[in-house]
């Protein structure tokens, strides 16, 4: 097989890589090797415009197929999440572009591996920094349930994960090429160090300082939706015979032993009145059960309406009030401060946030400052998006060494602990229950490990921020140098 039907073939097979990477039918693997084929067919590609156009379609393509219905661009129009992937794809590619140019007139050499690695953090973070969808679609995600990765967030955030891959990719190519000299070698064994410290945490995890039993419980798959017709339709009643059904079953829990109990994102909708009462009722019901409960309320009387999040004590009292702050625009409700409130319990220190607030990594790492034991984060998706969005959350775990308890309604529901190991997991749309569903009961860890991330915070893509900066600099400086670009 000649060189070019070689080029031709990396490009095949990352295409094919492209389908398991991040969305729906995610492997964490592949996100390791597809940039290095990537880089190999661009690399010693003849026809860089010509072949940048090819490497569009394919890279495009595949995402768009495997994370079709996933984005909430997809509620508005099918055709305008594909062309949202379509139109920012260049964008993701720009890295190989540099890569390419350095390549060419400095050939490989280990310190060139850095050029691809800066710059493919320095994309992805900008891609991500300052977005209405939060981190979104960054390439760390690609990670999830791979618990070695993943405990580099710990340190770094997201940034360090996709720099470590990236490397990977470069150093691969660079062995590939030539002879490798002592300070590769040297770079292959810090990326070896940095895996092996990251498995390592994952091995030798510290007790939790306390348990509690906790229980949480989801609105049946499409129930939030039938609600929601009918009450607009002017039937009131359904909303408080749904509040009824749902006292219920936090009774039923407490009774089952939980010490707390949490329902999913919006299951306390109504008008004002109706959310009061709700209150009121679940305040007397844990003051009776002598439990918390973690109660998600959508007061639909206000304007613009408010997605908020109480925790009840067992003395009846509201002791903590989060306003949703993420996705407030989409959804049209009012947009919290971002500020994330603790409370001290006999089972450690607690905080709640809801569903897309825990897209936003710089905001949580609030709860690593205050050494937050176990966040809370009732929730609710939809199908496509059920495994991409629930393996999001679990990151937050890992930087900020803190349990969490995500209650999912149309998603998965999910429990881990500070290195991001699940506890419990259970996905609804698995489920053939009749009634509630996506109910957890678990004996959960509650307890805070120390990390870096909160102190470090966007430090990682920051730095490779200027570190882009000064490789275009770089190659405005030696564009004298010949070049093959045609």
């Amino acid at each position: 097989m000649n060189n070019k039907s070689l080029r031709y073939l990396y490009l095949v097979i990352a295409a094919i890589l492209g389908f398991f990477i991040g969305g729906k039918w995610n492997f964490p693997l592949t996100a390791w090797i597809a940039p290095l084929f990537v880089l190999r067919f661009f690399r010693e590609s003849d026809k860089a415009g010509r072949n940048f156009l090819l490497l569009w379609v394919v890279s495009a393509v595949p995402t768009i197929i495997s994370w079709q219905g996933a984005t909430f661009m997809s509620k508005i129009h099918p055709l305008a999440e594909a062309g949202f992937f379509l139109l920012t794809t260049p964008l993701g590619l720009l890295p190989y572009v540099i890569d390419r140019l350095y390549y060419r007139r400095f050939g490989s050499t280990a310190w060139l591996t850095l050029i691809f690695p800066i710059a493919n953090t320095a994309m992805d973070f900008f891609s991500a920094s300052g977005s209405p969808f939060g981190t979104f679609g960054a390439m760390a995600y690609s990670q999830r349930d791979f618990l070695p990765a993943m405990q580099i967030v710990s340190v770094t955030g997201l940034w360090g994960v996709t720099f470590v891959m990236s490397w990977f990719a470069s150093l691969v190519n660079h062995f590939w090429d030539k002879k490798p000299a002592p300070l590769s070698w040297t770079f292959a064994g810090s990326l070896a160090l940095i895996l092996s410290l990251s498995l390592g945490r994952t091995l030798l995890p510290a007790q939790p300082e306390q348990t509690a039993q906790i229980a949480g419980f989801s609105l049946p798959a499409g129930k939030l939706t039938e609600v929601m017709t009918q009450f607009s339709a002017g039937d009131e009643a359904v909303i408080s015979d749904l509040h009824a059904d749902e006292l219920n079953q936090i009774r039923m829990l407490a009774e089952d032993g939980a010490n707390i109990v949490v329902l999913q994102e919006g299951a306390g909708m109504g008008t004002s009145e109706q959310v009061a009462n709700l209150i009121a009722d679940a305040s007397a019901l844990a003051k009776e059960k002598n439990i918390y409960i973690v109660l998600p309320v959508f007061d639909l009387g206000k304007t613009p309406a408010e997605n908020k999040v109480h925790i009840i004590d067992p003395n009846g009292e509201i002791v903590l009030t989060h306003v949703k702050y993420g996705g407030n625009d989409f959804e049209g409700s009012l947009k919290g401060d971002g500020v994330l409130q603790t409370i001290d319990t006999p089972y450690g220190k607690l905080s709640a946030v809801i569903c897309w607030d825990a897209d936003f990594p710089t905001v949580i790492k609030q709860a690593g400052e205050q050494n937050v034991d176990l966040l809370f984060i009732p929730s609710n998706d939809w199908r496509e998006v059920k495994d991409i969005h629930a393996g999001m959350a679990t990151f937050r775990a890992v930087e900020n060494g803190m349990s969490i308890f995500r209650q999912t309604g149309e998603g998965v529901s999910v429990v881990t602990d500070a290195y991001g190991k699940t506890i419990h997991h259970v996905d609804m749309f698995e489920e053939n229950a009749s009634g509630f569903t996506g109910i957890q009961n678990v004996q959960t860890p509650i307890g805070s490990v120390n990390t870096l991330y909160p102190s470090v915070g966007d430090g990682v893509g920051n730095v490779m921020s200027l570190g882009l900066v000064g490789l275009l600099i770089g190659l405005f400086v030696t564009r004298k140098k010949k070049i093959s670009l045609a």
